[in-house]
């Protein structure tokens, strides 16, 4: 046989963002053999051991989700149950280890796998047994275990932190802070694409920008990205003293004086502006990004088409309460000073506890709640708004898991989604904590579907080729990924089969875990994974991608 499959009579979108145009596919291998334009080919001698009739769908590359965290759900053998919701929105290949946690690398002999255990627990559909301590033993794991999408690993500069120092925050000194620079460089050279930070989180929330400035030379040294969750994505947050300019926009400098100074490949993750209050800081915020360019960074960002987002339920405490939350949650002088400063926080952000829906509460005796928003729950619970948040997050221990809203605008207000999903520097993301249990996000059964629906078909703002190439050949190219996300010769098979008049995102507030309509198959490696929109049950047909081999 000439191939092992050959797509006919479909509307190839190859990922580069240039025209569509029609034609076939020939794949051997698991890689493209050949592509033909039907205008001007020839395949009466090709030979195919499969043939698929693609008239009436668009070929597209395998969708690549620039910002996951399925690397807390790969390690245990029946994944694929879970990632099913990803492969039937289209996605291929994931790129994870995001907002600086992630299971690998970690300090030898560390004495503070526990409180690892305790972070990555919100993380995990369930736990982790920790039993690698470098990123090769990590995706070595994953390579015999198998993988249902292509992985391609960050290296979560959190998690070497808390193995190294565990709750200690201040900067350990440049002697000690090498420690961690060479875990983090030994996690490159074992095949990590990447480093990740999470600054709206502890760790990273203490970090100065002189250790903030050092991890940006170490990536820019080996020329791979930084990803950076900022410490503020509102104009007010927890990470700052109120009255010192707006929150958001000071963190965005904090990251943008950095890589004009060090010139590295900088990811600003799910870039977001929370709050009634902040949304007007939108035009603001990407014109910042656009100067520091002009100025000679390489800047970019990611996010995705919901108004709505998955967090830790600790996202709304502050950093002095966080630093000692243990002793804190049991200091009434601590708890009223807390809820003094929501009220405020509320008034000047437009944004308030009960815009917060409880995902996964980590509790059996909370699970009653799940699906319910923070006034419905205190309704439930028979007390204050406040409190019940406050119960939930002392008594989960910080590990329940919420889903906020008012995430780039409401429905009716949405301006600040629309510009920064289709602005150039933009790609698409999940961003989504998958979960057996309790309340779906949304981003994880349909960003991929919603995002053509949206802003390709309803709202015309972005053509499909552009579309396409912003959740397929742009990710790969700020990764570093050279042979997929595009259909062309010689690169690897991952193929996403869709129709464009029918692909939509089914997911409503209510209904959050919808699959999607649309899709209708799914390759990867060249082996297909998805028929008719369903999931093949039990595929393991990725493969953990090791940068440089």
């Amino acid at each position: 046989m000439d191939c092992d499959l050959l797509i006919q009579n479909g509307t190839i979108v190859d990922g580069t963002g240039g025209p569509s145009f029609a034609g076939d596919l020939a794949v051997r291998d698991g890689r493209i053999l050949q592509v033909f334009q039907t205008q001007n080919s020839d395949r009466a001698d090709l030979q195919a051991a499969r043939t698929v009739d693609a008239a009436g769908l668009v070929v597209a590359p395998g969708f690549i989700d620039i910002h996951s965290h399925v690397d807390f759900n790969l390690p245990v053998a029946d994944h694929p149950r879970l990632l099913s919701r990803l492969l039937e929105q289209g996605c291929t290949t994931v790129v994870a280890g995001n907002c600086g946690f992630s299971p690998a690398p970690l300090a030898a002999d560390s004495p503070h796998l526990d409180l690892i255990h305790h972070y990555l627990d919100f993380i995990s559909d369930e736990p982790l047994p920790l039993d690698w301590i470098t990123e090769d033993a990590f995706l070595s794991h994953l390579e015999r275990q198998g993988v249902a999408v292509n992985l391609a690993q960050l290296a979560g500069h959190a998690t070497v932190r808390l193995s190294l120092w565990g709750e200690d925050y201040a900067y350990p000194g440049d002697d000690e802070f090498v420690r961690l620079e060479r875990h983090l460089e030994e996690a490159l050279d074992q095949g990590a694409w990447g480093v990740s930070l999470g600054l709206g989180y502890a760790p990273g929330l203490f970090a100065g920008t002189g250790e903030l400035t050092c991890l940006a030379d170490l990536a820019q040294r080996r020329q791979v990205p930084l990803t950076v969750h900022l410490k503020a994505y509102s104009a007010v947050s927890p990470a700052y003293s109120p009255f010192t300019g707006n929150h958001n926009l000071r963190a965005l400098r904090e990251m943008l004086d950095i890589a004009i100074k060090t010139g590295v490949r900088l990811q600003i993750s799910h870039m977001l502006f929370v709050g009634a209050r902040t949304w007007d800081g939108c035009d603001q915020g990407l014109a910042m990004i656009e100067q520091a360019n002009e100025r000679g960074a390489d800047v970019a960002f990611d996010s995705f088409p919901y108004l709505c987002g998955n967090s830790t339920i600790y996202i709304a405490f502050p950093d002095w309460f966080l630093k000692k939350a243990e002793r804190n949650f049991h200091n009434p002088l601590a708890k009223a000073r807390l809820k003094l400063e929501w009220g405020f926080m509320s008034r000047l952000l437009g944004f308030d506890l009960d815009d917060i829906q409880l995902m996964e509460a980590h509790r059996p005796r909370y699970r009653q709640y799940e699906g319910l928003f923070f006034d419905q729950i205190a309704r439930e619970m028979g007390c204050s708004l406040r409190e019940a948040y406050f119960r939930l997050a002392r008594d989960t221990a910080g590990r329940a898991a919420c889903l906020l809203h008012k995430y780039n605008g409401e429905p009716g207000r949405d301006g600040p989604l629309r510009k920064v999903l289709t602005h150039p520097l933009c790609t698409f993301e999940t961003d989504a904590l998958l979960f057996s249990r309790g309340l779906a996000n949304p981003a994880s059964r349909g960003t991929f579907p919603r995002a053509i629906q949206l802003f390709n078909k309803e709202l015309g703002l972005l053509g499909l080729e552009e579309t396409v190439a912003k959740m397929t050949g742009r990710s790969a190219e700020r990764i570093g990924l050279t042979d997929r996300g595009i259909i062309a010769e010689s690169n690897w098979a991952d193929l996403t089969l869709f129709d464009h008049v029918e692909i939509r995102d089914n997911t409503t507030t209510q209904d959050t875990g919808a699959r999607p309509s649309g899709i209708r198959q799914v390759f990867i490696n060249g082996e297909q994974v998805v028929v008719d929109g369903v999931a093949r049950p039990g595929e393991k047909r990725g493969r953990v991608l090791r940068r440089n081999g």
